[in-house]
């Protein structure tokens, strides 16, 4: 394939650049289309190997559990060791069965009980694949721990959505869909098999009962994430992989509306993670990003595999579990999706602007922590500036106390620049954890463009010192000049800016440890941290193409105004606009002289994907390939 492609890119007024780009290769269409002989080589990687079990630390299981269905979902994929598989999946569930409190909690259980639900009904007595494969011995036994889960954690209230409208989290917005998964997929099992569909769960109705109202639950919750956004736990990389891991079993196995619904959702986030990555690497701001993914992106978990599979971008990942449902599922993206990700240089340069939801009504922490959010008014305007050189971006939030944000928002928000290149070169501005894994409401901050202005949040959770990490892959150390710290990247120039009192720049990485899970130190990198801890960090950010050097980059940003009116910060920056940040927090941080609206009429606004906030209509569109969601049509067809 040979394809000229001619754009002319609008910047600002008066600035217009015409750019010529020639993309060769194969077409999103045949790229989609090689989805099948990447499985098959995915899962022949692991043909004729044992099954290795992951070890249990004491009822924390998880990873365990992952490696029993991975190896059940290989073994019935390629036809071998059938008998091993089937006794893998009995001694898993025997497990849970001798340890019922593993059941509960979200710590194991419903992270791969979605799946071995897939294994039955694409490899059990009545399998769609492979049918017999999973034995009906088999299939009864692995029921008998997920009905100990349904009958205790599914009730008809909580699939209520007319009041709720979905919004209402139970533990964090991942847990809550693997949760609500695990129900409806349990339920639709039950209704028809003569020793479940009769009986009554713990608090009430019977699993033809719960199989509907999760059913009717799924619909709205669709509609209302395309209302509303997909993820209060924004752009998380690690976190959205795992919240739409379960949607595949609605798609393949749900009724017509439900696996309509599903499809749409799945089209819509892989819009939503493909305009903002680079070179598969998730960029802008985001929330949920802990302790060593602050630093650097996983390349073998997260998207990161279902960007090889769907698109061919990166390696070939190992095996885990975590990818099965996806791997097996039918779904594909569409070709306006794939062409957006794979297209990066023809995507040019272009602002993204979201509205995601944070602001929670209510919290109820026992016997089930379960959140209500707001979803009637503003409080973050998610800002992405995307250039082929880099993608830089953040979480614009009201300087609000800890106590209005929903944990899942506030926790860990990230922002920074993600630059085009080997080693994940990034920067990142931000405050560090106190424990270097998780903080809460941290900082907040103002972009238009290459240009992020950020300052520490007196109310935050387990903040430590401001500081920007620079990394040590990908980029060369810092050159200090004056206010700033300057570096150049594969394909473009930054500088971090102190905008009071000094700072030093120094090597060094962090350590700490993961919940329920081994220690890790931080990739190496430099770290600029400044004397005055509220003082603000100006993030300068423009690509070679439209500078013609350093030194003229470097002196660019020096000539950039800083001052301070009272506790008000305004800045002029290298881009031409003026940008202000009230460090009292008291009034809104404004553009060129007009204050943020944290509440924009768009849900979606950039040249890739758009929706009008609460209108659960979602166009996705790039050159001439275009496709319309209408998230309403499922929600009134029965």
């Amino acid at each position: 394939m040979r394809l000229i492609i001619a754009l002319v890119l609008v910047f600002s007024p008066g600035v217009i650049l015409a750019q010529t780009i020639e993309q060769t290769g194969p077409t999103p269409e045949q790229v989609i289309a090689g989805f099948e002989q990447r499985v098959d080589a995915y899962f022949k990687a692991e043909a004729g190997k044992p099954l290795v079990r992951q070890a249990k630390q004491g009822l924390y299981v998880r990873g365990y559990s992952y490696s029993i269905v991975a190896f059940a979902a290989r073994c019935f994929y390629l036809n071998e060791k059938v008998d091993e598989a089937n006794a893998a999946l009995i001694e898993n569930a025997q497990f849970y069965l001798d340890h019922p409190e593993a059941i509960g909690g979200g710590a194991n259980f419903h992270w791969h009980a979605d799946i071995v639900m897939r294994l039955i009904e694409m490899y059990g007595p009545h399998g769609t694949r492979h049918a017999g494969l999973l034995t009906p011995e088999t299939e009864a036994f692995v029921l008998k721990p997920i009905w100990l889960y349904a009958k205790e954690y599914s009730w008809l209230d909580k699939a209520e959505y007319e009041k709720s409208k979905t919004w209402r989290i139970y533990g964090s917005e991942n847990h809550d869909a693997m949760d609500f998964t695990l129900n409806w997929h349990f339920a639709k099992l039950a209704k028809d098999r003569p020793e479940y569909k009769d009986l009554k769960y713990d608090k009430g109705g019977t699993a033809a009962e719960h199989y509907r109202a999760w059913n009717d639950f799924f619909v709205m919750y669709c509609l209302e994430r395309a209302r509303k956004s997909p993820c209060a736990e924004m752009h998380s990389d690690s976190y959205n992989s795992i919240l739409m891991r379960v949607m595949y079993n609605f798609y393949d196995f749900g009724e017509p509306r439900v696996h309509q619904a599903a499809g749409m959702l799945l089209d819509l986030y892989f819009a939503y993670w493909a305009e903002t990555q680079i070179d598969g690497l998730m960029g802008g701001g985001g929330a949920r990003i802990k302790g060593p993914n602050i630093y650097s992106q996983k390349r073998t978990s997260g998207n990161a595999p279902m960007a090889w599979f769907y698109f061919g971008i990166g390696k070939q990942p190992p095996m885990s579990g975590y990818e099965v449902n996806a791997v097996l599922s039918d779904y594909r993206p569409p070709a306006v999706v794939a062409d957006i990700a794979l297209d990066a240089k023809g995507r040019g340069r272009y602002e993204i602007r979201q509205r995601p939801q944070g602001l929670k009504l209510s919290v109820i922490k026992k016997p089930y922590k379960v959140t209500a959010l707001r979803t009637d008014g503003g409080g973050i305007l998610l800002y992405s500036y995307c250039d082929p050189a880099f993608i830089i971006g953040t979480p614009m939030t009201e300087a609000r106390p800890w106590s209005d944000w929903s944990a899942i928002s506030m926790q860990s928000r990230w922002q920074g620049v993600v630059f085009a290149g080997e080693g994940d070169p990034r920067i990142v501005p931000i405050v560090r954890p106190a424990n270097n894994l998780v903080d809460s409401n941290g900082q907040w901050s103002v972009q238009s463009k290459g240009t992020l202005i950020t300052q520490k949040l007196e109310t935050n959770i387990g903040a430590a010192e401001m500081m920007a990490w620079f990394s040590k892959r990908g980029l060369p150390q810092p050159v200090v000049e004056g206010d700033s710290a300057f570096v150049e990247a594969p394909g473009a120039y930054a500088a971090v800016r102190v905008t009071r009192g000094g700072f030093k720049l120094e090597e060094k990485t962090f350590a700490g440890k993961l919940e329920a899970g081994p220690d890790f130190t931080t990739p190496p990198g430099y770290v600029l941290t400044p004397d005055d801890e509220y003082a603000p960090l100006i993030l300068e950010v423009m690509a070679k193409t439209d500078i013609e050097s350093f030194e003229a980059f470097k002196s660019k940003v020096k000539s950039s105004k800083i001052s301070f009116e009272g506790p008000v910060l305004r800045y002029t920056s290298i881009y031409g606009d003026e940008l202000t940040l009230d460090t009292s927090y008291k009034q809104t941080p404004t553009i060129n002289g007009k204050p943020v609206d944290y509440a924009p009429k768009k849900v979606f606004d950039s040249p890739f994907l758009n929706a009008d906030y609460n209108s659960g209509v979602v166009t996705i569109s790039k050159g001439d390939r275009k496709k319309v969601l209408d998230f309403n049509q499922p929600l009134n067809t029965k």
